[in-house]
């Protein structure tokens, strides 16, 4: 007889469904959690679709922003001479975003016009200190202007225009015992000005005192100072500021113009020139077939000075040793050269002599007197044309002509000599600081 009670089930069978309809529950509660979890986060992303777009986008920028620290590290590299460095940044860059040439290119440029918005005015006055090129269109020429007429009806309006024109901002109510720079007579100040540019033309620090205030600014923009100054580069060639001709470019709006537009030398440093050849050896008395090669590394200096005169040295130093060798312009160095020069237009000719005269000693008797022997000279001929960069004006010197001439037993022999440009390079412009540190005379 079956174990079967009168309902006809079994006994524990409802004891098993039970607790497969609790599971079957807690299976459903859990399930539903999660479809609320699943709707909650969609409905929050229907509300703030930026969120979930940062979220998607998050990955792309951080492989955006490592291409572009790759890529600006490879450009560093190849800017301090390390190509070959660069190229596995380079590659890297370009794996992870094929385009991200054209993507730092486009912001590198932007960036650029914001450093230019900005950054003009202070751009404009770092020109002006170094006597860049001015703008010669109307506007920049009508900014100018105004500039300096403003300044004049400023220093007029305060009241201290006639001979007072340097402290415009000085306070009133304070009392002092002692004169005040602003009470000096204009002579007086014009003076100090003039041992400020100095002999050298020194004209950097003429446009540093115009930089200090308005009465400053007035004072050094005055065109006796900047006539005297032309007149010392140009001499008797200098002009006047209307054009000689029908070219419209020799055209000057003041002789500041002129001196800062028209082609000169420049001062304040020297022109450098590196020369760098190979020259063959003797083959070895024990090797017939080796034979040395020799890097032979020379530098040329030129020095002008205001007064006319130039130095030109030939030298093995570096220039932080070649360029001290020239700062003592009295000095008497063996391997210096000593002349003159003069413009013409773009061109700068320059007449250097190296005298090699024999001691006392070297003398010959003729009939009982002593009579000295004939001194021997060399005498070189040079003219170099006056180039500018995109940067800066009159930094180059590019060989023109180049003669030598020797005179021995009074007779002269004159050679010249091929300016190939691999011996002959253009000399390029050095500022040296220690050149203008002294000043020995005054403008005049």
């Amino acid at each position: 007889m079956s174990d079967v009670d009168s309902d006809g089930e079994a006994p524990g069978q409802e004891t098993g469904t039970s607790a497969l309809d609790e599971f079957r529950e807690s299976w459903q509660r859990e399930l539903q959690g999660h479809m609320n979890t699943a709707s909650r986060h969609r409905s929050s992303e229907a509300a703030d679709p930026l969120t979930a777009a940062n979220s998607n986008l998050s990955e792309a920028d951080l492989l955006q922003a490592k291409a572009e620290s790759l890529y600006r590290t490879a450009v560093q590299l190849e800017q301090r001479g390390k190509v070959y460095d660069a190229l596995p940044f380079y590659r890297k860059a370009t794996q992870i975003v094929p385009d991200i040439e054209f993507k730092f290119y486009e912001q590198q440029k932007l960036s650029s016009d914001v450093n230019k918005k900005y950054h003009s005015l202070a751009s404009d006055l770092a020109k002006q200190l170094d006597l860049g090129p001015p703008d010669t269109s109307d506007v920049g020429e009508e900014v100018v202007d105004n500039l300096y007429d403003k300044f004049q009806q400023d220093l007029r309006q305060d009241s201290i225009y006639n001979g007072k024109m340097i402290a415009s901002s000085r306070d009133a109510s304070v009392l002092t015992t002692g004169l005040h720079f602003s009470d000096l007579p204009p002579e007086i100040v014009m003076r100090i000005l003039r041992w400020v540019v100095s002999a050298q033309l020194d004209m950097r620090s003429l446009e540093q005192c115009a930089a200090v205030s308005k009465g400053f600014y007035v004072y050094a923009r005055d065109e006796e100072l900047w006539r005297l100054a032309c007149v010392k580069v140009w001499g008797h060639n200098v002009g006047t500021l209307e054009a000689q001709d029908s070219d419209i470019s020799n055209v000057y709006y003041s002789w500041r113009d002129m001196f800062i537009r028209r082609e000169r030398v420049l001062f304040n440093g020297c022109y450098i020139s590196k020369t760098t050849y190979l020259r063959m050896g003797e083959n070895s008395f024990q090797d017939q077939f080796y034979r040395p090669v020799q890097l032979v590394e020379y530098y040329r200096y030129i020095r002008f000075l205001p007064d006319g005169k130039v130095l030109m040295m030939t030298s093995a130093d570096e220039p932080a040793q070649g360029v001290s060798k020239l700062k003592q312009v009295h000095s008497v160095r063996p391997e210096m050269l000593r002349g003159r020069y003069r413009l013409f237009g773009s061109t700068v000719t320059l007449v250097l002599q190296k005298s090699q005269a024999r001691g006392a000693g070297h003398m010959r008797q003729r009939r009982g007197s002593i009579m000295p022997l004939e001194e021997d000279s060399s005498q070189f001929l040079i003219e170099l044309r006056i180039a500018s960069t995109t940067k800066r004006r009159c930094t180059q010197l590019v060989w023109s002509h180049y003669t030598l001439v020797q005179k021995r037993n009074k007779v002269d022999t004159s050679s010249e000599f091929d300016l190939t440009e691999a011996k002959y390079p253009p000399l390029r412009f050095s500022t040296v600081k220690s050149y203008h540190l002294d000043a020995d005379a005054p403008l005049a």
